[in-house]
């Protein structure tokens, strides 16, 4: 059954806030099953801020402003504001169909019932790289549209409540205009202008990331994996020592979904008195025991302290629960052999307890209807943090900077 949410007379501040919510489930590599996407997304914005896995070519963060400006242009009302933002971004998808690069176009097949509009999956990186500079949220600025227009509106920034904004400009005053004939002709292309612009941005306001750094010294052929690009690895140490926590958690709980799936391809089986999912549980046996030799190869075990230090340093939380989950976990993967953890009693027992914890009576494990919809293989696959998102939009950045 397919999750949903209902809205229940939410402000726009709520609403805007239940979407990003729902960005998560997007994520690739989400462990939903083991509740570990906070630790994930904690990594991914230490990384590469103002990214998200739902956004999909670079050129969009100008799309969404020149958009914008040209109904600030039109006096559009703030009323209005919303409904006429959407008709244009809806109008830029068929403008997008019409070029040779059609890859990343938002709401190909959604066209005119498109739910989720690029400017709300944007916003993010608009604010958090200082193009949209009050740095509120989407329907902060359709509520205040109209005044932004005439200029007669005095806020302060988000990220400085001390400091007011007094009247400046609400998109970054060096921003390229947009090209004559848009958004009559729309490309993910960008000009060289374009292209140093963001870079720019993604220099100023993502320094000391991988995201910054690759802005400036990357290239628009990146490697398959983050920690594997040379470029990369000639950050600063702090980057890379980012870049060696993603790839090492990464890795080191690769074996939980494989392990959950077990256990309920198992427990399925039992409940059944059928050996349908034989083949199953022999697959994720043989795939657990291959990642746990890959583990076991390692110089170092895995030291979940580096990752709560990066959290903390966030300005995030770690629950208790999960902590232990964690430090139990690193601790039986690092003392047990790799043949034997498929069939571990302590691990099995945590596994199985951390499911209960999080999702109570619907976990499958004790809910027969919920064990009946499962997906084998769900949650299976290593966190890449993003990077398939990001290495396009390096892409896009370098080609610009090179045209």
């Amino acid at each position: 059954m397919q999750a949903t949410l209902t809205w229940l007379d939410l402000t726009a501040s709520d609403r805007d806030k239940m979407r990003r919510v729902l960005d998560l489930f997007n994520e690739q590599g989400t462990l939903d099953e083991m509740g570990l996407g906070n630790l994930r997304d904690a990594i991914s914005d230490a990384l590469f801020p103002g990214t998200s896995y739902i956004q999909t070519r670079l050129r969009y963060v100008l799309f969404i402003p020149w958009l914008y400006q040209r109904l600030e242009t039109r006096r559009v009302r703030s009323v209005d504001v919303a409904h006429a933002a959407r008709q244009a971004e809806v109008d830029l998808i068929g403008r997008l169909k019409q070029g040779e690069d059609k890859k990343g176009i938002i709401g190909v097949l959604a066209g005119h019932s498109l739910v989720r509009l690029p400017s709300s999956i944007y916003w993010s990186a608009l604010t958090r790289w200082d193009i949209f500079r009050p740095q509120q949220s989407l329907s902060w600025y359709h509520s205040h549209f109209d005044a932004l227009a005439d200029g007669r509106v005095d806020v302060g920034r988000a990220d400085d409540p001390g400091v007011m904004w007094s009247r400046e400009a609400h998109w970054h005053p060096r921003m390229p205009e947009a090209p004559a004939d848009f958004p009559r002709e729309a490309s993910f292309a960008l000009t060289r202008d374009e292209a140093d612009f963001l870079l720019g941005r993604l220099e100023e306001r993502c320094a000391g990331t991988l995201l910054g750094w690759l802005a400036r010294n990357g290239t628009d052929s990146p490697a398959e994996d983050s920690w594997k690009d040379p470029d990369a690895l000639r950050a600063p140490q702090s980057i890379r020592d980012t870049i060696e926590l993603a790839r090492r958690f990464s890795l080191h709980v690769e074996g939980m979904p494989l392990l959950y799936n077990l256990i309920v391809a198992e427990h399925r089986r039992e409940m059944l008195d059928s050996d349908d999912d034989g083949e199953l549980i022999s697959l994720f046996r043989t795939e657990l025991t291959e990642w746990a030799g890959r583990e076991a190869e390692e110089a170092q075990p895995f030291d979940p302290d580096l990752l709560w230090e990066l959290v903390a340093r966030r300005g995030g939380r770690a629950p208790h629960h999960q902590r232990r989950f964690m430090k139990v976990w690193s601790r039986q993967i690092a003392e047990l052999d790799a043949d034997r953890i498929a069939d571990d009693p302590q691990i099995r027992e945590m596994v199985t307890e951390r499911e209960l914890h999080l999702k109570g009576a619907r976990a499958r494990l004790t809910n027969k209807s919920r064990l009946m919809d499962w997906t084998p293989g769900v949650g299976v696959g290593r966190m890449d943090f993003r990077w398939v998102r990001v290495r396009q939009f390096l892409k896009d950045l370098h080609r610009g900077l090179a045209a």
